[in-house]
């Protein structure tokens, strides 16, 4: 039996009925029959290659802190990957929960940035983490998207004013290129995402291009940008020796540090 058919058949495809909480603009099983959201499954591997390079990059010139937060991008585009393949609940689970596991992570690394050392925020933002997972996890239906996006969007704001205040410390203009372009690909993919969530009406008469698959990959590389942009001011103050950007295949920005020469 044909994709088509099976499709056909069985409009629910192999994962059965959607029983996650929200279900976005592109149609399902249209490209496979084991596949829901076919492009925005596609798209979540942006998020695993972009990590898993992020990590090659870094691990050496900036630590494992950085490194960590790469990684937690790579467990974001697993989750993803799972939740749009099958628009099951429990696999939504693992696309948001991590999403505010790295959300609070990198609050800490900026709280850490800015002299914020006292273990009471570490153990604050575990108890808020812990918060967020259950709210994220426990509810259903409209109201579990809408307690997902307030607890994580609340960090996420949070972690978006310590970067600011970052920012304003930069001299470099190609540090400040840096955080303008990751600020760029941040409006960009907040647009497009809004877009994709309030107006799939409008692709009754439009062609869909895949809003949503693009969030994927505006969102990381923002992520990115401002990782390497913050990471090379982090390098600057630890004075860990010649902190330099390059690129990688001469596109994909990246923190590279020459240790000093000892005497």
């Amino acid at each position: 039996m044909t994709t088509e058919q099976k499709i056909a058949e069985n409009m629910t495809g192999f994962w059965g009925p959607v029983t996650s909480s929200v279900d976005w603009c592109e149609k399902n099983y249209t490209h496979s029959y084991y596949i829901a959201e076919f492009w925005n499954t596609i798209s979540s591997l942006a998020m695993v290659a972009l990590g898993f390079l992020g990590v090659a990059l870094h691990h050496k010139s900036l630590g494992w802190k950085l490194s960590f937060s790469y990684l937690l991008i790579v467990i974001v585009g697993i989750g993803s990957i799972l939740f749009h393949a099958t628009l099951q609940f429990q696999h939504q689970m693992w696309d948001e929960v991590p999403m505010v596991w790295t959300a609070c992570y990198l609050m800490w690394v900026l709280l850490n940035e800015h002299g914020f050392n006292n273990k009471l925020y570490a153990v604050g933002i575990a108890v808020y983490c812990a918060f967020a997972t259950y709210v994220t996890s426990m509810n259903k239906g409209t109201t579990q998207f809408f307690m997902f996006q307030t607890s994580f969007g609340l960090v996420m704001w949070s972690d978006l004013y310590f970067v600011l205040k970052i920012y304003k410390q930069v001299k470099s203009k190609q540090v400040i290129q840096l955080f303008h372009q990751g600020a760029l690909f941040l409006i960009l993919a907040i647009s497009v995402w809004l877009f994709d969530s309030n107006f799939c009406f409008v692709f009754n008469y439009v062609p869909n291009p895949q809003l949503h698959a693009w969030w994927h990959v505006l969102m990381c590389t923002s992520l990115h940008y401002f990782y390497v942009a913050c990471g090379h001011e982090s390098a600057k103050r630890e004075n860990k020796g010649k902190i330099e950007i390059k690129y990688f295949l001469n596109l994909i920005p990246f923190v590279n540090v020459a240790e000093k020469k000892q005497q």
